[in-house]
This record gives C-alpha cells, sequence and structure tokens, in this order.
C-alpha cells in the first residue's frame, strides 16, 4: 500500500514545520540581538531596506544544508515579522503606530492572495456547471451521469491540471494558505483577512475540495 499523504494532509507539513522553525529560533537568537545593536547606529528609509538587512545579516555565515532566507519572505510571513516587525517600528519608524502598520501589511497580503489564486479562481468561476458535472463522472459523488452525457476526458483532464497547479501555490505559501477538508473551503492562516466562508464562495472551492478527497482516496 502506498506511503502518500493522507486525504487532507500535506506530505511536506513536517519539512516545512522543521524550516520554520529553524528561521524562528536563528531570526530570536541571532538576527534579533544584532538589530538592536545596530539600533541608532544605521538608518533605513522603509521596509525594504530594511527587511533586506535582515536578510543579509540571517544568511551570513548559514549552515549549507539550510536555505537561504528572501527579504520578501521576512516580511510576508507573520511568523517572522511579527519579530522583526516590532523592533523596526521601535527604533526606524516611530511616527507611525503598530496598529496602522498592520493595516498596511493586511493590505499587502490581500493583494499577494489576490496575485496568487486570482487566475484559479476565475477559472473555477466560469467552468463551475461544467465542472459539477465532470466530477460526478470522475466519481466524486455517487451519482452516475446519464448515458447520454459521457464524461469529457479531455475536461476532466484540463481540471485536473488546473487543481494540481493551484495546490502548488496552496503548498509554495508555506502554510499562509491551506485547504480545510471538512469544512469545504481554502483558510488563511491570517484570520482577520478571511471571512466565514473561506478566500473564495464555498460553491467554487468545493469541486477543488472534492478533487483533494478522491486524490487522497486515490493516493491512500
Amino acid at each position: 500500500m502506498s506511503k502518500g499523504a493522507k486525504p487532507g494532509q500535506n506530505r511536506f507539513a513536517g519539512s516545512q514545520k522543521r524550516k520554520r522553525d529553524y528561521r524562528i529560533a536563528r531570526i530570536k537568537d541571532e538576527i534579533i540581538p544584532q538589530l538592536k545593536a545596530f539600533a541608532g547606529k544605521v538608518s533605513f528609509d522603509g521596509v525594504t531596506p530594511f527587511s533586506r538587512f535582515c536578510a543579509e545579516l540571517y544568511n551570513t555565515d548559514l549552515p549549507v544544508n539550510e536555505k537561504k532566507i528572501g527579504y520578501r519572505t521576512l516580511v510576508q510571513s507573520s511568523d517572522y515579522w511579527s519579530l522583526i516587525g516590532p523592533i523596526y517600528y521601535k527604533h526606524w519608524d516611530p511616527s507611525d503606530n503598530l496598529e496602522s502598520k498592520k493595516e498596511m501589511f493586511v493590505g499587502k497580503l490581500a493583494a499577494q492572495r489576490a496575485d496568487h489564486l486570482g487566475t484559479e479562481v476565475e477559472r473555477l468561476k466560469k467552468e463551475n456547471d461544467a465542472l459539477r458535472s465532470a466530477l460526478r463522472g470522475h466519481g466524486a459523488t455517487p451519482t452516475p451521469l446519464p448515458e447520454t452525457t459521457p464524461p469529457d476526458q479531455g475536461f476532466i483532464s484540463k481540471f485536473d491540471k488546473t487543481c494540481r497547479a493551484l495546490k502548488l501555490v496552496l503548498d509554495a505559501s508555506d502554510g499562509m494558505f491551506a485547504v480545510d477538508l471538512s469544512a469545504k473551503k481554502i483558510v488563511c492562516a491570517f484570520n482577520d483577512l478571511e471571512p466565514l466562508e473561506g478566500l473564495v464562495p464555498k460553491e467554487l472551492a468545493e469541486p477543488f475540495v472534492a478533487w483533494m478527497n478522491t486524490r487522497g482516496k486515490n493516493h491512500g
């Protein structure tokens, strides 16, 4: 029997968590003390040069088996920015309060979310009715298709590729976005960004969730 991931389980979750935990520990133990030592001695024109500086500190003398971190990752990940962001606001941007910065950051994440998922969501929206029909023929529900309307294998293949692409986008988000199989929705780690039904309307997320469930059964 295959040892692949169980339905709804991210087979890379373990390695992603280990990488995230290591980065958090390195930021706490090595980067933050250095930043505090530089306070009052260097200046930054904004978040970007500050995050570039932090990335250089992080990547210096990094163990060869660890992947370098990008300055964008430091800003975009709440796990990392929640550690170094307050230091930036305290020592290099004292004029603006943290709440306003949080709102700016949330807005930035919302725009990035749209960039990552917008194309796939639009595709699913336009083809929603056809997807439901194709999924019935693909075994997602016990109701068979009428003999007069056999499943379009070409369309099923395209749908499968679309779902694979969306799955890669979710995996690449490093835990920021995930699929809640029980609730049948795509969720975000930032609760204040996410409506009750998830990142996309439930009727658009359901075909992808059904694909995830079917894929898990086939590879379980």
